[in-house]
């Protein structure tokens, strides 16, 4: 094993601990009543959807609050019920920025029918210190090195739902660009063998209804095609605060599927989601025979305030995940344990954990292990700091292909001086006990990869 490895896998360990010690310094914000908008009775940050409340000393009950909007459990409740109250400082979520349903809704029409049109455009380029090209294991989704990338294109058409009564929605993303390519489903529109930088897709398409039964707050259900609500760094730009994303996310997690899912909002607190999907990544058809998996998740906020919040998920079934060619199972059983703590009103922690076997592999069961921490520092109101620390384990070689432990380290900044635009650059070094990484294709051959990133995400 070399110092390499062992250098990156103790990284994990540090960045988990170190949001504890900020977090013991610093006391928790106030949190007065709402007084009103802080953009209205602050002109000068118009286009920042949460200012530094703390310092400005505004009336806002936001402060030090809820969800990251650049993350997967944020555009879980934005395509249900819309933009979520609890947001914290960062930028603005992307089905608030509200320039093109402005445009289009000169008449009133898309508000009479309760519709949002929102969408975004994603590019960035990544420079690699093993070969240009495709490259092997990591990262992704910005998977070419030495290559700009036009990574998505996206139009989405949402009708919330209503809580307070029976209600229909719908929603509807369509993307293009080299992630739709990455994430091309089985029956998709972008064909069986797309062109790896370019192809297009509904991401989601489905129906949803609220149902004011069983409990006060009655329960979310939708149907159709949609993404996951395991992990999380979203699939999508808008939902993840770094360019490139974990190796559980691509490894771990089925970022997509068709089926069903419902929420039980048991509290203001406490919701349970349980679902079925008929294996991964598929467009309104199985991914085998017998592919019917069930995926189910808690999610618990300790308080009222929403400054922690833990997570735990099962995703279990025939082909419920990827295997890596020719090493499927016969019954994959993956468990997601996380937390969120909202330190202080500037700096968020996440910690998260995957566990899965696949049952009777050409290997035996393949395992893999997987443990990170992202930690996120609203530095100023246009600027966020973004490090993240992860190790991962494929024992069997059943994910990527190698079997051996992987260990990766990622420092960015997200700088969006308004609503609509946000610049992110990144350095990331990944290190393997194995010469896992490679560029141009090859299977590997280097023990360490050293990746640098930008990307630019222009939300309409």
């Amino acid at each position: 094993m070399s110092w390499r490895f062992r250098f990156g896998t103790a990284l994990v360990a540090i960045a988990s601990l170190s949001g504890s010690a900020i977090g013991q310094d610093i006391p928790p914000p106030r949190l007065p009543e709402y007084g009103g908008d802080p953009a209205s009775r602050f002109p000068d940050y118009e286009g920042i959807p949460r200012p530094m409340l703390d310092e400005l000393d505004l009336p806002g009950a936001d402060a030090g609050r809820g969800l990251e909007s650049e993350s997967l459990p944020a555009e879980q409740a934005e395509d249900i019920v819309g933009a979520p109250e609890f947001f914290r400082l960062g930028p603005a979520p992307v089905s608030g920025v509200n320039l093109l349903s402005d445009f289009l809704n000169s008449g009133g029409l898309l508000d009479s029918l309760g519709v949002d049109v929102f969408g975004w455009v994603e590019g960035g380029y990544t420079g690699a210190s093993t070969r240009p090209g495709l490259l092997s294991v990591q990262p992704r989704l910005n998977r070419f090195g030495d290559e700009f990338l036009l990574n998505e294109l996206a139009l989405v058409f949402d009708r919330p739902l209503r809580q307070d009564r029976f209600d229909v929605g719908f929603f509807v993303r369509y993307f293009a660009g080299a992630n739709a390519a990455t994430g091309q489903p089985l029956g998709g529109i972008g064909g069986d063998n797309p062109d790896p930088r370019f192809s297009h897709d509904f991401r989601d398409l489905y129906l949803s209804f609220h149902l004011p039964i069983l409990t006060e707050r009655g329960l979310n259900f939708k149907i159709g095609r949609m993404n996951t609500i395991i992990g999380y760094n979203g699939f999508l730009a808008p939902y993840r605060p770094l360019y490139s994303s974990d190796y559980q996310f691509f490894y771990a997690q089925d970022g997509a599927f068709t089926g069903f899912l419902a929420d039980m909002r048991l509290t203001d607190r406490l919701d349970v989601w349980s679902g079925m999907t008929l294996g991964a990544n598929t467009f309104f058809t199985r991914r085998g025979d017998d592919s019917y998996c069930y995926i189910g998740q808690v999610n618990y906020w300790l308080t009222d305030e929403r400054r922690t919040r833990l997570t735990g998920s099962v995703y279990a079934g025939p082909d419920a995940i990827f295997a890596a060619p020719g090493l499927n199972g016969d019954f994959v059983t993956m468990v997601e344990l996380r937390l969120q703590q909202n330190w202080t009103p500037r700096l968020t922690q996440i910690v998260q954990n995957n566990m899965g076997w696949d049952a009777d592999t050409p290997l035996g069961t393949g395992t893999f292990y997987g443990l990170y921490s992202i930690l996120i520092y609203h530095a100023a109101p246009t600027l966020d700091t973004i490090f993240r620390a992860e190790w991962f384990s494929d024992p069997e070689g059943t994910r990527t292909g190698f079997d051996t432990d992987y260990a990766e380290v990622t420092l960015g900044a997200n700088w969006h001086p308004n609503r609509y635009l946000e610049i992110r650059p990144e350095i990331r070094g990944d290190f393997a006990g194995e010469p896992a990484f490679g560029g141009g294709g090859s299977p590997g051959g280097n023990f360490s990869q050293l990746t640098g990133g930008i990307s630019f995400l222009v939300k309409y």
